[in-house]
């Protein structure tokens, strides 16, 4: 049993109490969030890119998204200000439910959190185009998948600036890992390859 307040050292990561507390609570609201997205998808001729960004969030009269072939995703904003996903997360945050009417025992069966290392796209388009513009331009996950940042984590064998958490679906994991394989800078990775202690950690949610 964990004291209130406590640090939990979970290898090279180090998170709070509240930091494991919000990750629980977000990661809850994001999965019934896309749930409720994509209801009825067509995994055949659906588009992809557009299933998890029907949050556009406006920033100074500015739409974050434009859309492109359909689905095919570029900011209008600047992709490399860090403070910036911080302000998108928010938006995206307080457009969805609170939920908290089940346990994260069960999270392999409903799909995987890809850590993202933002800032850190060389734009060359081949991931985009690799995993049916589920991803961005910028290499970018969409925003209704987004649930929490953290500064200083340490993406694979490198401490991030900041990396993004992103929850994926079972249904969209293939496309997603289609994104990884191509993707040349090292930006994402699963959580439960990344942090094994801290994804146990929040599977055991009791």
């Amino acid at each position: 049993m964990r004291r209130k307040g406590e640090i939990v050292s979970s290898g090279r990561q180090y998170w709070s109490d509240k930091e494991v507390s919000d990750f629980r609570k977000r990661l809850k609201q994001v999965i019934r969030w896309t749930e409720k997205l994509s209801t009825n998808f067509d995994f055949e001729n659906g588009f992809y890119g557009t299933v998890f960004r029907q949050t556009n969030p406006i920033i100074d009269g500015t739409n974050l998204y434009s859309f492109f072939e359909g689905d095919y995703a570029s900011w209008n904003l600047d992709d490399n200000d860090n403070i910036l996903y911080g302000q998108l997360l928010e938006i995206a945050i307080n457009s969805r439910d609170i939920i908290d009417d089940f346990n994260l025992s069960n999270i392999d069966n409903l799909g995987r959190i890809i850590c993202f290392q933002t800032c850190s796209s060389g734009h060359d388009g081949a991931a985009i185009v690799e995993c049916k513009h589920f991803v961005d331009e910028g290499d970018v996950p969409p925003i209704d998948t987004w649930f929490f940042l953290n500064n200083n984590y340490y993406h694979n064998k490198y401490c991030s600036r900041q990396t993004l958490f992103c929850w994926i679906p079972k249904k969209f994991e293939e496309v997603m890992q289609t994104a990884i394989n191509v993707e040349v800078f090292d930006s994402y990775s699963w959580l439960d390859n990344n942090d094994i202690p801290m994804y146990d950690l929040i599977k055991n949610d009791s």
